[in-house]
C-alpha cells in the first residue's frame, strides 16, 4: 500500500466546482435530491481522479454557499492540495476569500487556481479576471500557484489543470502511515447487504478488516466499539487503507450509534478531551478585537463545537494578530498537537462570512488555566518550538512532574507514531533525562522530578528522626504518604537513594545511614527510666499496667514512659500485645506452661486458660489471640489445641 493523496475544491457558490469535478472525473458528486432540484451543492461530494503520472487521488467537492461553511471546513481538512475555483465572468467573490482563508488556516500549503467559465468571456476580460485573482492571492499560500483558464463545455484547460495538480502534488508531504489510526468521519450511512458504512480521509495510520475500532467521543459520550468488516478505497474493496486515502469502512456498529464529527480510532489508543492549549491567528477582516472568555464556534476535523476562549498572553486579540489561548469545548474531541482548527463567530465579518480565524493545537489533555503565568507561557512556547519528537517527549515527561506519566498517556500528547516515540524515549533514557519506573504501565518520570522526590524523601526521614529519635526508622507507608502515592515510584526513589548511600531501607522502615536509635543521645538519656520501666513490667507479670498507670507508679511523664516502652519493645525486652505491653520473660514462661498443658491434655478450655494465665479476661483473651498469631495454638470452636510442628 502506498500513501494516498486527496485534493479538494474551494470557492464561491455557482462558480462551477461540482461541474468541474464531473468534467475531470466523470463522477457527479451531487447525490441529494435537494441538490439536483436547487442546483447547488449542500453536502460534501466525493470522487476519484487518475492524474497524468498515473497517481490516483481522492477528490472532495465542497459547498460554496456561506450557510454550508461547516461542511466546507469538514471537506478541506486533510487535503493535500486545493483547487480554488473562480469563475472568469464574476471574479473573486466573498466565499472565494473566506475559503482561501480557511484553507490557509487549516495548513493547506499547495494549490491550483481553476479559472472556470473561461469560454464565456473574451481575452481582455479573461486577463482582467486572472489579474484580479493574482492580486487576491498576494501574501497567501497560493501566491505562486498556477492560474489555469478552463471550460467544462469546450474542454479548454482541463488537461493543463490535471497536469498542474500532478505537479503540485509531487513534493507534498505525506501523512504518517505508522501513526495512531485517526479517521474523521464525514459521512455515515447504511448500505443494503453490508450494514453501517462510514467515510473519511484517513489522517494517520492504517485500517484493515478485523481491526477493533472505536468512534470517539461517541453519541452522548458513549463511544461505539466494533470491528471493521471491510474497507474500500475509490469504490473498490482493498486489503487495507493507509494514511492519506479517502476511505469507506464497513463497521459492525449500529447506524444510530454513529454520527459525522466522530473520529474512528483503534480501541484504547486515543481519548477525547475538552481542553486545548492553542495558538490563534485572528483574521484582519474581523471587525472588533477578540475578547477574553469569548464564545465561538470551533471546527476541527469533521466536528464542530461551541468553545470558550481564554486568552493567555494578552487581555484581548486585535484583528490581524496571533496569541496563545486555551479553548474549553462544550463537547470532547479527539485532537493531537499540530492539528489545525477554524474559529467562526455569529456575525458577518467584512467582505466574507463569519470566519474569525483559526490556528494550531499546541497541547491536549491538559489542565484548565485561569490565566497565563510566565511559567505556563514559557512551557507552551517551548512546545511550539520543539523541533522533533525527542524534544517534545522530553517536555511532556518533564511537565508531568512528580506524578510521572504512563506510556499510553504520553502517546496521546505527542503527534508522532509509537515507533518514533519509543526511539525518542530510548535516547532520553540513555541520556538519563527520563527514567522508567513501572514496566507494566510503561510509566516514566523526568530526572528533575525524580530528584525532587528524592530530596522530599530525605527531608521527610530527617524530620522523622528529629521528631522520633528513638524509632529505628520511618515506616515505609508513612513515607509513601508524604512523598508519592505510587508504590513503584517510591521503590525507584528508595532504590536510587540506596545506590547513592543516602538512605537505608530495612524491612518496613527507612532511615538515614548514620541513625542508630539505641546509640542516640535520646536513648542514652532515657536509659535510667527504661530500666525502671522494665522492672515494673517484669514484676507485673501477666497483669501489666497501662501507660498512664505506669507513669503514676514511676512518678514520670506519660510521654517519656511511652518512649521508654517503645525503646524496650524494639530491643525485645517488652512485647506489645494489641494495646497491652508484657515483659518478654513473663510471656516466655506462660508459653512454656501452655505447651506443657496442651501436650499433656491435647486441648484447653477458656476457663482452664484463664486459670493458667491467672488473670481476668482483659488479659487472658489478648494473650490467647497472641499465641494463635504466633502459631503456637490453633483455635477450634471455643477450645485451643497445640499446632502440629
Amino acid at each position: 500500500m502506498q500513501v494516498g493523496r486527496v485534493i479538494g475544491t474551494a470557492g464561491h457558490i455557482d462558480h462551477g466546482k461540482t461541474s468541474l469535478v464531473h468534467a475531470l472525473t466523470g463522477i457527479d458528486t451531487d447525490r441529494l435530491k435537494e441538490e439536483k432540484e436547487r442546483g447547488i451543492t449542500i453536502e460534501l461530494g466525493f470522487a476519484h481522479l487518475t492524474l497524468p503520472s498515473g497517481t490516483q487521488v481522492g477528490v472532495v467537492d465542497v459547498p460554496g454557499h456561506e450557510r454550508f461553511v461547516r461542511a466546507m471546513v469538514a471537506g478541506a481538512v486533510g487535503i493535500d492540495l486545493v483547487v480554488l475555483v473562480v469563475a472568469a465572468d464574476e471574479g473573486v467573490m466573498p466565499q472565494t476569500r473566506e475559503h482561501l482563508d480557511i484553507c490557509g488556516l487549516l495548513g493547506v500549503a499547495r494549490g491550483v487556481v481553476a479559472l472556470t467559465k473561461a469560454d464565456l468571456v473574451d481575452d481582455e476580460l479573461r486577463q482582467l479576471a486572472m489579474a484580479d485573482v493574482a492580486e487576491t492571492l498576494k501574501g497567501t499560500f497560493l501566491e505562486a500557484a498556477p492560474i489555469v483558464p478552463c471550460s467544462i463545455k469546450s474542454g479548454l484547460g482541463l488537461d493543463a489543470l490535471k497536469a498542474a495538480i500532478d505537479e503540485g502534488l509531487k513534493d507534498a508531504p505525506v501523512k504518517d502511515p505508522d501513526g495512531l489510526l485517526r479517521l474523521p468521519i464525514d459521512r455515515v450511512f447504511t448500505m443494503k447487504g453490508f450494514g453501517t458504512v462510514v467515510t473519511g480521509t484517513l489522517w494517520a495510520g492504517r485500517i484493515a478488516p478485523g481491526d477493533d475500532v472505536s468512534a470517539l467521543p461517541g453519541v452522548e459520550s458513549a463511544p461505539s466499539v466494533g470491528k471493521v468488516r471491510g474497507v474500500q478505497v475509490h469504490g473498490g474493496a482493498v486489503a487495507g487503507a493507509v494514511a492519506g486515502q479517502r476511505t469507506a469502512v464497513n463497521l459492525s456498529v449500529p447506524r444510530e450509534s454513529l454520527e459525522r464529527g466522530e473520529v474512528l480510532v483503534r480501541s484504547g489508543e486515543l481519548e477525547a478531551g475538552r481542553l486545548l492549549d492553542v495558538r490563534i491567528r485572528y483574521l484582519s477582516t474581523c471587525r472588533a478585537p477578540l475578547r477574553r472568555k469569548a464564545r465561538v464556534l470551533f471546527h476541527a476535523g469533521t466536528a464542530q463545537a461551541l468553545a470558550t476562549v481564554t486568552l493567555l498572553d494578552a487581555p484581548s486579540l486585535e484583528p490581524g494578530r496571533d496569541g496563545l489561548a486555551q479553548l474549553a469545548l462544550d463537547r470532547p474531541m479527539v485532537l493531537l498537537p499540530g492539528d489545525h482548527f477554524i474559529l467562526r463567530g455569529f456575525a458577518m465579518q467584512r467582505h466574507h462570512g463569519t470566519t474569525l480565524g483559526g490556528g494550531q493545537v499546541i497541547r491536549t489533555l491538559g489542565a484548565r488555566h485561569r490565566r497565563g503565568t510566565p511559567a505556563l507561557l514559557a512551557t507552551l512556547r517551548a512546545n511550539e518550538k520543539a523541533s522533533g519528537c525527542e524534544e517534545r517527549v522530553d517536555l511532556e515527561v518533564q511537565r508531568a512532574g512528580t506524578a510521572g506519566v504512563g506510556r499510553a498517556a504520553l502517546q496521546m500528547r505527542v503527534p508522532h507514531s509509537p515507533r518514533v516515540v519509543d526511539a525518542a524515549l530510548a535516547r532520553l533514557q540513555g541520556a538519563r533525562r527520563v527514567v522508567r519506573f513501572d514496566k507494566e504501565r510503561g510509566a516514566l518520570i523526568g530526572i528533575d522530578a525524580l530528584s525532587s522526590l528524592k530530596q522530599g524523601a530525605l527531608d521527610a526521614v530527617t524530620a522523622f528522626h528529629a521528631a522520633q529519635p528513638l524509632a529505628d526508622g520511618m515506616p515505609r507507608e508513612e513515607l509513601r504518604a508524604k512523598v508519592t502515592g505510587d508504590v513503584k515510584l517510591l521503590h525507584l526513589v528508595l532504590e536510587s537513594l540506596a545506590t547513592e548511600k543516602a538512605l537505608v531501607a530495612e524491612r518496613d522502615v527507612v532511615r538515614l545511614p548514620g541513625h542508630d536509635a539505641r546509640k542516640s543521645s535520646a536513648a542514652q538519656g532515657l536509659a535510667p527510666l527504661a530500666e525502671r520501666v522494665a522492672r515494673l513490667y517484669a514484676e507485673a507479670l501477666l497483669q501489666p499496667p497501662r501507660t498512664a498507670e505506669a507513669a503514676v507508679a514511676l512518678k514520670s511523664d506519660a510521654h517519656e514512659i511511652t518512649q521508654a516502652i517503645e525503646m524496650l519493645a524494639r530491643g525485645g525486652t517488652l512485647v506489645k500485645v494489641k494495646d497491652l505491653v508484657f515483659h518478654k520473660a513473663a510471656l516466655d514462661a506462660l508459653r512454656a506452661r501452655l505447651v506443657e498443658e496442651l501436650t499433656a491434655k491435647g486441648q484447653i478450655t477458656p476457663q482452664e486458660w484463664k486459670e493458667l494465665v491467672g488473670a481476668s479476661r482483659k488479659f487472658a483473651i489478648p494473650l490467647a489471640e497472641h499465641f494463635d498469631a504466633e502459631k503456637v495454638t490453633l483455635r477450634v470452636g471455643d477450645l485451643r489445641k497445640l499446632r502440629s510442628r
